[in-house]
């Protein structure tokens, strides 16, 4: 490693640390991380949603150049955010952002997703304010994504505009008065999803793996490619182009459990789609 590097795998120490608290409760909000970039920095600020709570940044480190561990601890004292600089040398951006709670090391946004695949990306999804799961506190990674579910996290994850946008309720006869209205108006505005030719959108059906392949490929503008194991891919179909472009973004490998039994015709889960989202957004 360059020692150039070196300097920059830092661990802030503080010489007082904040009060710990009792473990969070299961809808507790935890943080929301954003990254602004300058002068050959990337700020990464860490700001708190727990109700009269601040945060402080206690540590962090790159990983393998793509993923920014940050360690915080919440405290009344403490300021609502807290930021870091990394020099854009230590790091290879888009990269993910994993944040650990020092008070709690086994906090996690959403009671269910602890050890399960997709914990990390599902973690990574909610601090980037794309999600915040159900009003009981899960996520529920198992359960089939809706195409009106994946229009919001979706829509949220690339900042599109929900006002002022073209309203195709006159188009398509079954999102007038559905509760993610705005959020479909948005990607239908940017054709990143359609409707079908019987007008309707059908925001309550599930998604598929290839649907999911190819609003991704249609979403971002990617930098990077490798060549991709299409053992189990099918050819000729209209979303086979698509398919091999998530394998060759890696955004889908074979070490996947998805891969094991690969239908592009399958309904996917939430913890498949947080895994595909958060890998794209930390590729394109």
């Amino acid at each position: 490693m360059k020692k150039h590097l070196i300097k920059y795998i830092v661990l802030i120490i503080v010489s007082l640390l904040l009060p710990t608290f009792a473990f969070q409760g299961a809808q507790a909000n935890g943080v929301k991380v954003t990254t602004q970039y300058g002068n050959a920095k990337y700020k990464i600020t860490l700001t708190s949603r727990e109700k009269g709570k601040g945060i402080k940044i206690i540590a962090y480190s790159p990983l393998n150049g793509k993923v920014i561990n940050v360690t915080y601890a919440f405290g009344s004292k403490a300021a609502n955010s807290d930021s870091i600089e990394v020099d854009e040398a230590t790091v290879i951006a888009p990269f993910r952002v994993v944040t650990q709670n020092t008070d709690n090391i086994k906090y996690r946004p959403f009671k269910d997703i602890i050890n399960t695949e997709a914990d990390e990306y599902i973690c990574n999804i909610h601090d980037m304010g794309i999600t915040n799961g159900f009003s009981d506190g899960t996520f529920r990674p198992s359960n089939t994504l809706t195409r009106a579910e994946a229009a919001v996290m979706l829509a949220t994850a690339l900042n599109l505009k929900l006002e002022n946008t073209a309203d195709y309720s006159d188009k398509l006869n079954d999102i007038n008065k559905h509760w993610a209205k705005k959020y479909i108006n948005a990607v239908l505005n940017k054709n990143i999803m359609t409707g079908f030719s019987d007008k309707t959108f059908r925001p309550n059906n599930k998604i598929t793996v290839a649907e999911v392949c190819t609003i991704l490929s249609k979403s971002f503008s990617f930098k990077t490619k490798y060549q991709g194991v299409f053992t189990k891919l099918k050819k000729n179909q209209w979303y086979s182009s698509y398919v091999q472009n998530i394998f060759n973004l890696k955004i889908l490998t074979p070490e996947d459990s998805i891969y094991k039994s690969f239908n592009e015709t399958s309904n996917i889960s939430r913890g498949n789609f947080a895994i595909m989202l958060s890998r794209a957004l930390s590729t394109y």
